[in-house]
Order: structure tokens, then C-alpha cells, then sequence
């Protein structure tokens, strides 16, 4: 039985059907192309920043604990500014025009980082520029889909193989960042980045804005910093999808803050084109997306990433090269099994007035709480399996694969969704 994504009766949110499910189709003049290249754009700069930033720090003396803060900046912005963000897309400002501010200033402070990185200006000024970085960079994948997914007329069958453009995105930038530009320890990678988030900014001002929802209702407040999506987490359903997905962000902080890590530690040459594999087999599983949850119960899907977690996990702990490049591949259909399905639940299941403010919750739960909580708990973890040999990669991955293992029992015990007829 497919699970339908309307609204539910039993939401504590009555209120119309969102607007992508009742629209005749997406804004005049606005094509799949446009959303296309602002997924390829948006992951491309990112990952010319994520992937190789451990070891880019790393070759410039900044080591240690100051590289978990460096990634703990991300969670930390994720509580602040995504709220605000998606309150403002939903009541004030055109999303489109929002996202062109949002990457202007992500060029500027990324480029500000990795200038002060290479100057050796010390650890203060990069954490600091990198937290004016996250800061605004942190509400634009979250405003991204919220974007592209209220102007499609299926989402279900449409939103796959448009997300699929982010992967082919982050895939091209994290092979030229090692194949291209030999940037895997150099700045370099951050300024591609930076002009990447520029382009972006430049090509969002090109796009035809999207007007916010009128409403009569008086602003509060609490209003503009989003709060009025907490709402959300009354219904039963939408609470487990945001606390299972908080848990599991938290698991899969590892995977850029230690899978480049553990390439290094085994050998690997070419660390960032390595983890670029993961996502190959992300762009094809995208496809995938619109026939499995035609086909499948939503649960299902969520159980089959989150299970797929659990085995990429295990093979971590081989600690052997062959199994790690297989895991690191295998991460691209984990992240599209669960990711991607838990945005389009939020987009058919909210009520359209807080489309933007739901997308935005759950980047503040997955990148603010679960990110941030999986940085320091697993970094506290990692510094305890250190040795003075280096680090004990299968004592370190195993537990995370069974605290994976049981957040997969515990999701499919309590989730129940929303049946329909064939």
C-alpha cells in the first residue's frame, strides 16, 4: 500500500492542502531547469568547503579540538538562523531573493575563512569567520527545497530526479577539488567554493520571485523566529520523523569529519575524490526515489535508510580500505532513502503556510541538534579511542552502527502514517 502524503484529518494543523498538491503547476515562467542548476550550484559549493576542511585545517596547524568547534559551527547557526529564515520566506520575503542574500554573504565569510586559515591569522579568526559562514549559509539548502518543491505539480515523482542535480553537484566538486585543483590540504578549495556560492547568488537575482503567503493574522514576536512551527511536533508522526531524524544526523556527522580520517589513515591518496563516490550511487538512487514511495509505504522507505545506515556503518568497522570505499559509496543511497523523504513528507503533510518554517525545523534539528550533539558526544568518543598508535577505527565505528541499529527498531515499532484505498 503507498502511504498518502495529504493532509491529515488527525493533524493538529487543519488547513487547505499545501499549495504544490492544488496548483495547476509550478509559477509562470519558472521551468525545471532553473531548480535544477540551483541544486547542482548550491552542493557543489558546498562540498568544495565540506569535503576537503579537516584536512585543509589540518595541513595548517589547526588540529584537534579546534576542528570539531570548526564543524560544530554548523550546528550551532542551525538553532538560530534557519527559523528566522523560513519565517521570513513564508511572511515577508520572496525565497528566491532571500537565497540570493543568503549566498552573497556565504561567499564573502567562506572566502574570509580560508584567507585567514592561509595567513595563519589563528584559530580565533577562523572560528569566528567560520561562524559568520554558518550563520548564513546555514538556512539555504532547508529555503532551497522548500523553493523547488512548492513549484513542482507531483512531488512525489518529480522532486527525485530534480534533487538528483544537487549530488551530480557535490560529485563534480569534490573530484575537481582532488583531480583538478590538487586542493585536498590547500585554501584553494575554499575560494572555489566561495565563487561557486557567488554564481549561485547572481542566478537566484535572474529567477522570477515568488510572493510570500498574505496573511491578516498579527505578527508576534515569537512569529519571526520561526517558532510558530513548533506546533508541528503535537502530532505524533511528525515528531518521530523529526526525532529520528535529529538522531540519525547525529550518527552521520561521522562521515565527513572521519571517513576522510580514516582514508588518510589507510593510505589513501586521494581522500576527496574517494569520498566523492558516495555520491554516484546518490544520483542514480534519486531516480529511484518517485517509483519507491509510489510504490512502498513511506515507513518502509525511512526503514530501508535508516537499516542501509546500519550496514554502511558496519563496514566502517573493517577497517579495511576495499570495505571503507564500498561504505563511502553506500552513503549516497542512505542519505537518499531517508533525507529526501522525510522533505517531501514535510511539504504534503504541513500546511502550506508553514512550508518554509517546517523545511526549516528540520535543518535546525538535523544540522543544529543532531549535528552538533554528534560532533562534540562522538568526538568526545573518538578522542577516547586515540591512541598514541593512532586511532582504533573498529572500536570507534561499532557502537555507532548499533546505536543505528536500535534508532531503526525503535522508528519502526512507533511510526503508523497514513493509509489509502489502491
Amino acid at each position: 500500500m503507498a502511504e498518502t502524503l495529504a493532509s491529515s484529518p488527525a493533524s493538529p494543523l487543519p488547513g487547505p492542502v499545501p499549495a504544490s498538491l492544488t496548483e495547476s503547476g509550478p509559477p509562470p515562467g519558472v521551468g525545471k531547469v532553473p531548480l535544477a542548476i540551483l541544486f547542482f550550484l548550491h552542493a557543489g559549493a558546498m562540498a568544495a568547503n565540506t569535503v576537503p576542511l579537516a584536512n585543509v585545517l589540518k595541513s595548517h596547524g589547526i588540529s584537534g579540538q579546534a576542528t570539531t568547534f570548526a564543524f560544530c559551527t554548523g550546528g550551532i547557526a542551525a538553532f538560530i538562523s534557519p527559523m528566522i529564515a523560513g519565517s521570513l520566506a513564508d511572511r515577508r520575503v520572496p525565497p528566491e531573493r532571500l537565497l540570493a542574500a543568503l549566498c552573497f554573504g556565504s561567499a564573502f565569510f567562506l572566502a574570509l575563512t580560508y584567507w585567514a586559515i592561509q595567513h595563519y591569522w589563528g584559530t580565533a579568526w577562523v572560528l569566528g569567520s567560520m561562524m559568520a559562514y554558518a550563520l548564513v549559509t546555514a538556512p539555504g539548502f532547508g529555503l532551497l527545497t522548500s523553493i523547488v518543491l512548492s513549484r513542482l505539480r507531483d512531488a512525489q515523482r518529480e522532486y527525485g530526479p530534480l534533487r538528483a542535480w544537487a549530488t551530480w553537484g557535490w560529485m563534480v566538486s569534490s573530484f575537481s577539488i582532488s583531480w583538478l585543483l590538487h586542493a585536498d590540504k590547500s585554501p584553494a578549495s575554499g575560494y572555489g567554493a566561495a565563487v561557486i556560492f557567488f554564481v549561485e547568488a547572481c542566478f537566484c537575482l535572474t529567477l522570477i520571485p515568488t510572493p510570500p503567503t498574505p496573511s491578516k493574522e498579527a505578527r508576534r514576536w515569537r512569529d519571526f523566529f520561526g517558532w510558530e512551527a513548533l506546533q508541528l511536533l503535537r502530532h505524533p508522526d511528525h515528531r518521530l520523523i523529526f526525532l529520528t531524524s535529529a538522531i540519525f544526523s547525529a550518527v552521520l556527522s561521522t562521515f565527513y569529519r572521519y571517513s576522510s580520517a580514516h582514508l588518510s589513515d589507510l593510505g589513501d591518496p586521494s581522500p576527496s575524490a574517494t569520498m566523492g563516490f558516495a555520491q554516484v550511487l546518490e544520483g542514480i538512487a534519486m531516480f529511484a526515489v518517485a517509483a519507491l514511495l509510489t510504490r512502498f509505504r513511506l515507513k518502509w522507505v525511512l526503514l530501508a535508510g535508516l537499516l542501509a545506515g546500519v550496514f554502511r556503518l558496519g563496514l566502517m568497522a573493517t577497517n579495511m580500505h576495499s570495505w571503507l570505499v564500498l561504505s563511502i559509496a553506500l552513503h549516497g543511497p542512505v542519505f537518499v532513502l531517508f533525507y529526501p523523504t522525510t522533505q517531501i513528507y514535510l511539504e504534503q503533510r504541513v500546511d502550506h503556510h508553514l512550508r518554509a518554517q517546517s523545511q526549516a525545523l528540520l535543518s535546525l534539528l538535523n544540522s543544529g541538534v543532531g549535528n552538533l550533539s554528534g560532533y562534540l558526544l562522538i568526538g568526545i568518543w573518538h578522542t577516547h579511542c586515540t591512541t598514541p598508535a593512532g586511532v582504533d577505527w573498529t572500536k570507534f565505528w561499532t557502537p555507532v552502527a548499533i546505536i543505528t541499529a536500535l534508532l531503526s527498531a525503535f522508528f519502526a515499532a512507533f511510526y503508523r502514517g497514513n493509509k489509502r484505498p489502491d
